[in-house]
């Protein structure tokens, strides 16, 4: 294998496929043995829409990392683990904006003042999510003219929210379930609202009487409430790291922009507004802008999937 320059590794070409799909790159990039070895870990391959988790792992101190995916940067938390240090994150693919096929994934921190940069490869693998037809008010699928103000507004703040990146990792998994309810409407459902094809769906659907009481899945801090056209009273939860849950449709906002909330606490009550056939709570996930499929991180746990995982030492040239 021919010499990369110094402070430069690639995660296709050093990596090994370990157990479960997954890859782990142990770096000593080039630098005294001093230093202990690196770890980058992260799967080789993955299913469109589902979330998938990466870490960063090292025997000597290391500042300011992050994770480069989809074009967006996500900063990541450094904490103690084991005998080093350790850095979590949470990354997926939104399966209507996102196409099957290799995307290049990238981790950089700075390590005893020289700034490291290792490159990955994720194949996205197609999934096909069943069709979901569905009958709303006509206004609704086409909003009046008087009402497409409203929703480019609307929108936008919805795309800046999406585009909050803090650094301190409030999150914890597995996710605790927002109502204690079955599941009416599973993501990336390919809706067709009267007879009209539109996107897929973003999030899981519960079903929830009016009133019912919501409870955030993770730490973190209110960033946005409103009601909204489509989404109806709706509050976003920031828990840092590129990771934020939405919650739509209620009857009743329990929080304001800016407070923090903790695990379990209650943020809203369930309705029946916006864009709805019935009553139940929409629960979004998104992370670093792309919204995946919440409900398998309701059963597993980021440390989880990485305790599970074998892992090899391999030295790049």
């Amino acid at each position: 294998m021919a010499a990369r320059p110094p402070g430069e590794a690639s995660g296709k070409s050093a990596a090994r496929v370990l157990a479960g799909g997954l890859a782990a790159l142990a770096l000593l990039l080039l630098c005294p043995a001093s230093w202990g070895g690196t770890f980058v870990t992260f799967p080789e391959s993955w299913d469109v829409g589902q979330a998938f988790a990466v870490s960063l792992t090292s025997s000597a101190e290391y500042e300011d990392p992050c994770v480069t995916w989809l074009g967006r940067r996500v900063s990541l938390d450094v904490e103690p683990g084991g005998e080093g240090r350790i850095s979590y994150g949470l990354l997926g693919s939104y399966v209507r904006d996102v196409k099957p096929g290799d995307h290049p994934l990238v981790f950089e921190f700075v390590q005893r003042g020289q700034h490291i940069r290792v490159t990955g490869t994720v194949r996205l693998l197609p999934r096909k999510y069943p069709e979901e037809h569905l009958k709303v008010s006509p206004k609704m699928v086409f909003p009046a003219k008087v009402d497409q103000a409203r929703i480019k507004r609307e929108a936008a703040l919805a795309a800046a929210a999406k585009r909050t990146m803090t650094v301190e990792r409030l999150w914890a998994s597995p996710l605790q379930k927002p109502v204690r309810s079955i599941v009416t409407s599973s993501y990336g459902f390919r809706r067709v609202y009267n007879g009209t094809p539109r996107s897929p769906h973003a999030g899981t659907d519960f079903r929830a009487a009016v009133g019912t009481p919501v409870a955030a899945p993770l730490a973190g801090t209110v960033i946005l409430t409103g009601d909204h056209y489509y989404a109806g009273k709706s509050v976003y939860v920031d828990s840092g790291n590129g990771v934020l849950s939405l919650f739509f449709h209620l009857s009743e906002i329990g929080v304001k922009k800016g407070d923090r909330v903790v695990k379990g606490q209650i943020v809203g009550r369930s309705g029946a507004t916006g864009r709805i056939t019935g009553p139940h709570l929409h629960y979004g996930l998104c992370l670093a802008g792309q919204y995946v499929d919440p409900y398998p991180l309701f059963e597993d746990s980021v440390t989880g999937m990485l305790k599970r995982m074998e892992r090899e030492e391999i030295v790049t040239e």
